[in-house]
C-alpha cells in the first residue's frame, strides 16, 4: 500500500526550516527562567540592575529620649549639631537635654557605620559652652593632680617590679608607655596596673635593646622580628629583677644570625 506523506502535518510539526548558519532568534532572552523553574543567567543579570540600591540600615535606640538619624535628616526646630571631638560638651549637652525630657538626636554619617555627633537643643549647648569655659581651669588643675598621682604611682609599681630597672629605662618608660592621650598600653584601663607595667617594660626593651627595629626596616615580618627578639627581652628583663651586677643600659643585642623559635603567648 502505498503511504502519502500529509504535508500540512509536516508544516506543523517542524515549523519553518532554517537555512545552516542561519540562527534561531533570540525570542528567549527577556524570559525570567526556563522550563526547569532556573533564571537565565541574562534574565538574572538583567533584574538585578532594575533592582532599587540597598537602603542603609541605622542601628536601633533603646534609649526613649535618644534617636539615631542619618546627617541629611532636617535640623530640628531650635536645635544645633555638636561635633564629636570634645567629650566635657558631648557629656553634659546629652545630659542636660534628657533631664529636661527632651530628644538627644545621635547623627550618623550616610554610611550608617560611624557617628558625626549629636544634636541637642540650642540653648542647652550655649549652657554648656559657658560651663566648659568657666570651668576651664579648674578642670585643668584637677587633670594635671590626677596625671601627677598616677605618674607617681606607676613609678613605685615600675621600681617594685623591676628593682634594678636602670633610671634612664624608667624615665623613658614613664614618658612614653604611659602617656596621656597616647592610646599605649600603659593607658589602657582593660588591664590590670601589674600586666601594663610588664607589657610596658616588654616594649620599651623590644625597641632600645634589640634589633627590633631594623629587623621591620629590613623587611622581616613582624611576627617572625618579635619571635627573634624575644630570647633578649626575656633575658634583660630578668636581670632588671635579679639585680645581676651587669649593665644592659646601652645594651644591643644582635640576634640576626640565630633566631630561634619562641612562643609570643608570655610576651603580650
Amino acid at each position: 500500500m502505498t503511504r502519502i506523506k500529509k504535508k500540512g502535518n509536516h508544516k506543523k510539526r517542524h515549523g519553518k526550516h532554517r537555512g545552516r548558519g542561519q540562527k534561531r532568534p533570540a525570542d528567549t532572552a527577556t524570559k525570567e527562567s526556563d522550563t526547569s523553574g532556573h533564571r537565565s543567567p541574562l534574565a538574572s543579570k538583567v533584574s538585578r540592575t532594575n533592582l532599587p540600591a540597598k537602603s542603609k540600615i541605622l542601628p536601633p535606640s533603646f534609649d526613649p529620649l535618644e534617636k539615631n538619624i542619618f546627617e541629611r535628616v532636617p535640623m530640628p526646630e531650635n536645635y544645633v549639631f555638636v561635633p564629636k571631638g570634645n567629650v566635657y560638651i558631648t557629656r553634659h549637652c546629652r545630659t542636660i537635654t534628657k533631664e529636661s525630657n527632651r530628644v538627644v538626636y545621635l547623627v550618623y554619617a550616610k554610611s550608617g557605620k560611624r557617628t558625626r555627633g549629636i544634636r541637642v537643643p540650642e540653648e542647652v549647648h550655649a549652657k554648656v559652652c559657658d560651663m566648659e569655659t568657666s570651668t576651664a581651669k579648674t578642670r585643668a588643675d584637677a587633670a594635671e593632680a590626677r596625671d601627677v598621682k598616677a605618674t607617681s604611682r606607676n613609678r613605685v609599681l615600675l621600681r617594685e617590679e623591676y628593682p634594678f630597672m636602670p633610671a634612664k629605662s624608667l624615665k623613658i618608660i614613664l614618658d612614653h608607655a604611659f602617656l596621656k592621650g597616647s592610646g599605649r598600653v600603659g593607658r589602657t584601663t582593660r588591664m590590670s596596673d601589674e600586666r601594663k607595667a610588664e607589657l610596658a617594660v616588654e616594649a620599651h626593651i623590644r625597641h632600645v635593646h634589640t634589633p627590633y627595629d631594623e629587623l621591620l626596616n629590613g623587611g622581616t615580618r613582624r611576627d617572625k622580628a618579635r619571635r627573634m627578639v624575644w630570647p633578649a627581652i626575656k633575658r634583660i628583663k630578668k636581670l632588671w629583677v635579679d639585680g645581676k651586677e651587669e649593665d644592659t643600659e646601652n645594651e644591643v643585642i644582635d640576634l640576626t644570625s640565630s633566631p630561634g623559635p619562641c612562643d609570643l603567648s608570655d610576651s603580650e
